[in-house]
């Protein structure tokens, strides 16, 4: 389909089920984990998954910044009739993601220990999180390369197979959490080797849109100014990899301070929370990846009216995604806990009040997330980079540093609620400002 004049209502379908389907598969990964685990192991084992959650993160933020700031490029640049600088900003893309790989490796290798205790574990769940987080690591190129490819290929018009990609690896893993956890009775390390059996599949999967030269574009060639690129990509991708880095900075802050003011208990909680936060997450992001390449190639373009009616459509499909996560998780706090793990009664106290104020952040999140896709796929990366900053690290680790100090846990549930709808207010400001010049 032309991004260019093709209708939009069928583009903005093709594109989202495609980015949402992937998207539900890759959470459908930490969810069934979780629950493996939760439902095995018990209450140790979800606690300790929120300490893992965050490496999850780090690998995200780096793909993220390579490709989603290389694949804005490149398709940004082959809308201008650019092809051959569209290539060259993948092949930029594609080595600096292969030395940000090496790099993570070699790094969380030997310091593995230290960097789960920081993550949020104590003497009682770091065995754990150890058991299921080393394997992590060592699949660590497939988790960075799948995400990375991904960007890519959608905006090289075949969402379809990233989708797929993403819902046979997915598939693997499902069948290997069951396998390994429960017939094998494999704990920890079988939910984690589902996982990377899982990604590696979705790897592989991704690579053969390589060997398809009817559909593919994309093409490793020599840069003619590889510095500058770096800083375009580094540049352009910025915004949205914030958006992982700020995540994977909160959630270290939030397991240290749910743990301190809540226990071990809390922490429990917390890591099932995390993790269907993390599809709620997904799924915003779903919604701005699939607008990002319509965006990117309607604006190179100049297609300006095309770039409201896609945003407009963006922004409807938020709110009701919104409201839905809110209802659910204020309505079935403990019918969903149960779901994941084994409960006490202790934590069956516990999972009301954390889940019923935490999720009070879904329509702030939502917005904000579509707000830094949407801003920078129409080139407005400052305005971009600002929201990502500010929601991501800045407003938001102040308040969960201030607020438990007057209102102890209550005060570490609320800072993410209320952080996210001060930062809606700027987000909103700011597509006004850009569809004011866009119209």
């Amino acid at each position: 389909m032309n991004f260019l004049t093709a209708d939009i209502s069928q583009l903005y379908r093709r594109f989202l089920i495609a980015s949402l389907g992937s998207a539900v598969v890759v959470s459908i990964y930490s969810f069934v984990d979780t629950i493996a685990i939760g439902q095995s192991v018990g209450p140790l084992g979800t606690a300790a998954i929120a300490a893992i959650n965050p490496l999850f993160g780090v690998t995200a933020v780096f793909a993220i910044l390579c490709g989603i700031g290389g694949s804005v490029l490149c398709t940004h640049t082959k809308a201008e009739g650019d092809q051959t600088k569209g290539n060259e900003y993948f092949t930029v893309a594609f080595v600096m993601m292969s030395i940000i790989t090496l790099l993570l490796w070699i790094i969380c290798f030997p310091l593995s220990k230290q960097i789960f205790t920081l993550f949020g574990s104590d003497s009682s769940t770091l065995p754990y999180a150890m058991e299921y987080g080393n394997l992590i690591i060592l699949g660590i190129p497939a988790f960075t390369f799948s995400s990375f490819l991904a960007a890519f290929i959608r905006n090289d018009g075949a969402p379809s197979l990233a989708m797929k990609a993403v819902i046979i690896g997915g598939c693997l893993n499902v069948f290997g959490d069951w396998f390994f956890c429960f017939p094998l009775d494999m704990g920890m390390f079988g939910a984690a080797l589902a996982t990377v059996l899982g990604t590696v599949l979705q790897t592989l999967i991704l690579i053969s849109h390589f060997f398809n030269r009817e559909m593919c574009t994309l093409r490793l060639v020599k840069p003619h100014h590889p510095w500058m690129m770096i800083k375009k990509i580094i540049t352009t991708g910025f915004g949205s990899s914030i958006l992982d880095l700020g995540t994977v900075v909160l959630a270290v802050l939030m397991n240290n301070q749910i743990l301190r003011y809540g226990g071990v208990d809390a922490l429990s909680v917390y890591g099932v929370l995390s993790t269907i936060a993390v599809l709620f997450q997904a799924l915003f992001s779903g919604v701005g990846q699939a607008v990002q390449p319509l965006l990117s190639a309607n604006y190179g373009a100049k297609k300006l009216n095309r770039i409201m009616v896609i945003y407009k459509f963006a922004m409807v499909t938020i709110i009701t995604m919104s409201g839905t996560f809110i209802l659910i998780s204020e309505l079935l706090p403990v019918q969903i806990v149960s779901l994941f793990t084994m409960v006490t009664p202790s934590i069956v106290e516990l999972t009301p009040r954390i889940f019923r104020l935490y999720s009070l952040l879904y329509l702030g999140l939502g917005i904000n997330v579509l707000a830094t896709y949407y801003l920078q796929s129409t080139m407005a990366n400052k305005g971009a980079m600002l929201i990502a900053v500010s929601r991501s690290i800045v407003v938001s680790s102040i308040l969960l540093v201030v607020l438990p100090l007057i209102f102890k846990l209550n005060g570490v549930l609320l800072a993410m609620p209320i952080s996210e709808t001060l930062i809606m207010v700027v987000s909103l400001f700011f597509i006004h400002r850009r569809n004011k010049t866009i119209r």
